[in-house]
Order: structure tokens, then sequence, then C-alpha cells
């Protein structure tokens, strides 16, 4: 107990005690701060993910697609573990005069704002109860002015928002969609947009008449999923019509095909767990077909297997930073040591006459040992408490400073993340504490073992 007091006694009355305590915190601070807004960073960039893929994607990455799909789905409403599931035609398109390259999806919208998250994106229909690429009865085309028909209001279109950005108005910025929005942008209220598509057989070869099949599709709405990659090509327009248009309908006489099914699971239901039983699902489903008929290389994802080209990279960045900030703590560590050894040169005779009047080696180790745990709480607090008040306000500073850190026209961040994870605050505390307490163990190392003569006999 006399010793915690000595330490704590010392600790308050010298000036060095509070710079290693500053060294300290302001590590610390800045660890929390930058794992906050990367771990924030990450965990946004998942969730988006998962919204716009769903749980499991069973896909097929030839733009043939599969057949079959429709028992498929039937095959999937008996397993327990999903609760819904949608077919996806996904191919390649050209737009406009200009042959702009853009990334089609036929989509049924009901059932895939039910197994995804993706009504949550959409601007004019996030609260409808009955999403549709049905464009509104009182439309009309801009250019003339003359009120669609009832098969144009058919062949609505839902354009990824940084896509309809720049088709718009040149520029791939929200702000520039949103402007247009003021001016009178609306669900059938606009020009259509040509879409060349080019369909395939069930064998792969060109089907139709090989230079392309084109229809005029109507814009009815936008989505931000917040994805730059999906947001700038994206073009979501009616399943049954996109079939038509890629003859994977089946009128031909061939069978009717898509590229992907989106399977909602259950709640509560573990991701690997669902994965698995779509995959037997797949697997009783394609035994029962005759041989051949179902394909041998379609893909039985989850959304994070599906996504890992776009998810790797955040992970990447939050490791890579993690393992910066390691070697910088490191600077706390020589800190500390330099400060102690200085503390120990300086009280070699105090030591000498701790150690003539009966103290032992480990006492005198343990006065610094304990300095180095109380400078590493103190810094670990100061430091957390600071980080943490940076990172809940870290969007108010930004305004203060006027200085933009991610600019969300390009980086699709509206907020920095403001959210701290206290049980990683609280493990850079702990490794904090573990830091400044090996900072001083060679000096109280050097401390113990003093002998008494050499400690008294200083100049």
């Amino acid at each position: 107990m006399v010793t915690w007091l000595l330490i704590g006694r010392y600790f308050l009355t010298r000036r060095v005690a509070w710079i290693a305590v500053g060294a300290v915190a302001l590590l610390v601070m800045m660890v929390v701060v930058v794992l906050s807004v990367m771990s924030g960073l990450l965990e946004d960039t998942r969730r988006r993910n998962h919204g716009w893929a769903g749980d499991v994607v069973v896909r097929r990455e030839s733009l043939v697609g599969f057949a079959g799909y429709e028992e498929f789905i039937e095959a999937l409403a008996g397993v327990p573990e999903v609760a819904a599931a949608t077919p996806v035609i996904r191919t390649f398109g050209l737009v406009g005069p200009t042959g702009e390259a853009v990334q089609v999806y036929g989509v049924r919208l009901g059932e895939f704002c039910e197994a995804t998250g993706f009504q949550q994106a959409l601007h004019w229909q996030r609260q409808s109860a009955q999403p549709t690429f049905e464009a509104p009865a009182r439309g009309y085309v801009r250019a003339g002015g003359e009120a669609l028909t009832e098969e144009q209001r058919r062949r609505g279109f839902i354009a990824g928002s940084l896509l309809a950005a720049a088709r718009y108005t040149g520029r791939p910025a929200k702000s520039e969609l949103a402007g247009l929005r003021r001016q009178g942008l609306a669900p059938g209220g606009h020009v259509g947009w040509p879409l060349t598509v080019f369909g395939l057989t069930g064998q792969g070869t060109l089907a139709g008449s090989g230079v392309g099949e084109q229809r005029t599709f109507w814009y009815v709405d936008d989505a931000d999923t917040g994805l730059v990659d999906v947001d700038m090509s994206a073009m979501y327009v009616d399943f049954e019509e996109l079939a038509k248009l890629c003859y994977m309908d089946g009128a031909a006489g061939g069978a009717r095909r898509a590229n992907e099914v989106r399977v909602k699971l259950a709640e509560g239901v573990p991701l690997e767990r669902g994965r698995a039983a779509a995959a037997a699902a797949w697997r009783r489903w394609a035994a029962a077909r005759p041989a051949g008929a179902a394909a041998d290389d379609v893909k039985i994802e989850t959304w994070k297997e599906y996504r890992r080209n776009e998810i790797a990279p955040a992970e990447r960045e939050r490791s890579l930073m993690i393992v910066v900030f390691a070697m910088i703590g490191l600077v706390a560590v020589f800190i500390v040591f330099a400060i102690f050894y200085m503390i120990v040169t300086q009280k070699i005779r105090d030591l000498g006459v701790l150690k003539s009047v009966g103290g032992s080696g480990w006492q005198a180790g343990r006065i610094f040992l304990g300095y180095g745990v109380l400078v590493g709480l103190a810094g670990a607090l100061v430091g957390t408490a600071a980080g943490a008040w940076v990172v809940q306000h870290s969007n108010e500073l930004e305004g203060w400073l006027g200085v933009k850190l991610w600019d969300p026209e390009v980086y699709a961040i509206e907020r920095i993340p403001d959210a701290v994870d206290w049980r990683q605050a609280g493990v850079i505390g702990l490794v904090a504490v573990a830091a400044s307490v090996a900072g001083a163990a060679l000096p109280a190392w050097r401390a113990a073992r003093l002998e008494v003569v050499e400690a008294l006999r200083v100049e």
C-alpha cells in the first residue's frame, strides 16, 4: 500500500509523468478514431452489399443462364430455412445512340424487393406497398408532350442513381440528379432510353437477328444502393420484358432461363446453414432431372462470397490500418521506456537509500512497474474518452473545419461513421496499458538489479 501511495504522489507531482500520459493518450485517441471510422465504413459496405444481393445467390456466370429455375424455386419453397426466392436475368446492353454500356437486370420487382433490401434504395417507390415498373397513367414524353401508350407504360425501368445522373446531366453526381428532380423529373416524365441487348440460345449462340434486339424503356424510378459499381451501370427492367428480348422466355421452343436466383433466409437462420440448405435443395432438384438437363457449373454462394471483390478491399484497408497503428504503438513503448530510464538514472541515490534500509530488489522494481500501469491507465482513459468524442462528433467537426474527408459524390458516403465500437476501444485501452508496462519493464529490471554500494556512490 505504501508503495502505491509513493507511486501516486510521484505521478501527480512530476511533469514528466504527464508527458508520458499525454503521449499514450494521443496514440490511443488516434487509434480509436481511425479504427472506429474504418470499422464503420466496413460495416456500412457490408450492409449495402447484403441489402442489394440478398442472403444467398444461386447463379451461373455464363450469360446463357440455366433452365428450370421455376421448378427450383418451387423446390426451395419446401425448405424451412428459405423465406423467399426470385429469379434474375443479368446481361449487358447498350443504351442510346452512343451505345453506352450498361448492366441490365431483369427482375420481378415485388419479389426482388421481398428477397433483398432493394426497395430501401428506391427514390419514388421506397414506401410503396407494391413497387412496379409501370409508369403512371398521366406520364408524358417531355420531348413531345404526348402521353405514354399502355404498352409504353408497361416498359418502365429503374436506373442506378449515378447512371441516371450521367445520362440525364452528363455528370455522375447525386446532386445533379436531385437538381433534375426539382426541375420536374418524375416517373414517366422524361424521354425514353433505347436499350439494345443481344439474345443467346441455350447453346450460347446469338439468337434473333444477330445484331441485337432494341426496345425503348421509360423512366419510373432510380435506385441508390450506395454501391458505386452498381449505381454507375445498373438498369433494372421487368423480368418478362427482358426475357423476351434475350430469347430466354422459351417462346422459340427452348426452355425458360435465368442467370440467378436470389434467396432470402428465414428469420434467425445462420448464413452458412442457409447456404448449405439451398445447395442441398439444388442437388436434390438436379438429381431428379434428366441427365445433362441441369447445369453443372452453377454456384450457390452467400452474399459475402457473391460480393467478395467489393467487400475485400474494405477489409484489407482495415487490416492494414491495424498493422500500421500496431507499429505506431511501438512509439508509446519507446516513450515510456525513455522516460522511465531517465527517472531511474536520476533516482539512483534514492534507490540506494531504499535498499540500504531493507528494501528488496522486487520492491524497487515494482515502483516503476506500478508507475507504468498508472501511466497506461491514465493515457488509455483520457485517449479513449477523447477519441470517442471525436468519433461521435466527426460530422459536426467536418462542418466546423470546412473540410470534406470523403466527397459523397465520389465515395457514396453520406456521413462519416460516428458510432464507437466500445469493445474494440476497450481492447485498445488494454493494449495501451500493456505497452506502458512493457516500456517500464527494462527500467524496473535495472532498478531491481542495482547494488546498494553502486547506488550510493554517486558523484
